[in-house]
């Protein structure tokens, strides 16, 4: 899994009092300084990003607005000449870094990219801003409101961009915008244990399975992008999404890695752990079996006759399937004795070990 970290501390924020201006053109110094400073930054706006797309034909500008000769808004647009034709696209990835609740800083950055689009011979822009719509807690519930909480109100900010001229396309669910619908972030500054409490009972209890089976999280390096790309494919292939090919993730990895923007972390199985979790499982269940054994013919009730009786074959069940999968890891154990890589993605095998739970 290459993950991205939380950019940033939390930006200032600025009343419209009609002393904005557009800045159409950002020193990479300067616009690198705004990025780490503003809180909801995204990887996919550093000057490193604009750098990771420029094979694929996209041209990176650095603009931004400005109050009072502070820059207080940024953006890093991408443009890119369409084939045939003297056109242009322009994108915005994951939108601007603005207050968004601000009008006047939304209209300046946009009017400015209006002119610059003029310029540049463009027929749209496309921004995709990581704006909450709908909140709900835990429980999945949305009720009460979860979001009077947000210092916006989710409805009000679309509207204020259509008035603008933006195009909302809707709440796709799937994979059809540009970027994924549903993003996670988590702040890692509170204790692991108030991380744990933030997420449901079961994830919770896959987590600490997971370990308890012998996954383990490991950071992995640019040696080990193949196997990342391997498992990516067969994820990809398995939930039917299109993947990148290997050479992309090494880009990203030399461009983005030495910045701190990314890390690369990969589960494996460490048979030492796997095998001795696997034996105590076998015990107990051959213990439970022994307990059965014991007693067999005492109970005159049928129905409870027949409880016990499916109960003992429930666990015959589990001791073959747990016998079968200590051979095969014992088998891994010689093949693999610094242990198998199972996810970075979500590999095909051993995915009742939970390592998608425990590397998120």
């Amino acid at each position: 899994m290459l993950k991205s970290r939380c950019i940033g501390s939390k930006a200032k924020s600025y009343k419209g009092d009609g002393g904005m201006k557009f800045v159409n053109h950002l020193e990479t110094e300067t616009f690198a300084r705004f990025v780490h400073g503003f809180e909801q930054a995204h990887f996919m706006q550093t000057p490193e990003w604009g750098e990771m797309k420029s094979p694929s034909g996209w041209v990176s500008r650095r603009i931004g607005i400005e109050h009072q000769g502070e820059l207080v808004g940024a953006a890093l647009l991408l443009i890119r000449r369409l084939p045939l034709i003297r056109y242009s696209i322009m994108y915005a990835p994951r939108g601007f870094m603005v207050d968004f609740t601000n009008r006047e800083a939304l209209q300046v950055m946009t009017e400015g990219i209006k002119a610059l689009g003029k310029k540049q011979r463009s027929i749209f822009l496309k921004v995709d801003p990581e704006l909450i719509a709908r909140a709900k807690d835990i429980s999945g519930s949305s009720e009460p409101d979860q979001t009077a909480s947000l210092p916006y109100k989710p409805n009000e900010i679309i509207r204020g961009m259509e008035e603008l001229g933006y195009r909302h396309q809707g709440d796709e669910l799937n994979f059809d915008g540009v970027q994924p619908r549903f993003s996670t972030r988590v702040s890692l500054l509170p204790e692991e244990e108030e991380i744990m409490k933030g997420f449901h009972a079961k994830t919770q209890y896959n987590i600490r399975l997971s370990a308890r089976k012998g996954v383990e999280i490991v950071k992995g390096a640019e040696a080990d992008i193949d196997t990342f790309t391997r498992i990516m494919e067969v994820t990809g292939k398995r939930d039917g999404f299109v993947t990148r090919d290997e050479e992309y993730f090494k880009r990203l990895y030399r461009i983005l890695k030495p910045k701190g923007i990314v890390e690369l972390y990969l589960a494996k199985i460490n048979p030492v752990k796997a095998i001795a979790h696997l034996q105590k499982q076998l015990d107990d269940t051959q213990r439970q079996l022994n307990r059965l054994d014991k007693t067999e013919g005492r109970e005159k009730d049928p129905v409870k006759s027949g409880e016990r009786a499916a109960k003992k074959e429930t666990l015959q069940k589990k001791l073959l399937r747990d016998t079968n999968v200590l051979q095969s890891m014992e088998q891994m154990a010689k093949e693999h004795p610094d242990g198998l890589v199972v996810s970075g993605a979500s590999d095909n095998v051993f995915r009742d070990y939970m390592p998608n739970y425990l590397i998120q």
